[in-house]
């Protein structure tokens, strides 16, 4: 069984009730139980929070790369571009 530090056992001293004294002690009891589940969490939130980031520069990278392929685009003949884009959807569908 856990040992309660000084800190519980005054709270539970402390209580008024008996019913004060159990909520002091399940309280007591459940910390650690309570901080692990918080580490996993906070761990969990991590990396989910890294993995957004990396999806939002990755997203930048290919808004940079549209721009420059479209203004490459600009700069092509009107002939030359309808093929170009025909390509392009042709590999976006397949």
């Amino acid at each position: 069984m856990k040992t309660l530090s000084k800190l519980h056992i005054e709270a539970i001293e402390k209580a008024n009730t008996e019913q004060g004294k159990v909520k002091a002690a399940a309280l007591a009891m459940i910390e650690t139980p309570m901080d692990l589940i918080k580490a996993v969490l906070l761990k969990h939130e991590e990396a989910v929070i890294e993995v957004m980031r990396e999806l939002h520069q990755q997203q930048q990278a290919d808004e940079a790369l549209l721009r420059h392929a479209l203004d490459a685009l600009n700069h092509v003949n009107v002939q030359d571009r309808v093929q170009i884009i025909a390509a392009l959807r042709a590999r976006v569908h397949h």
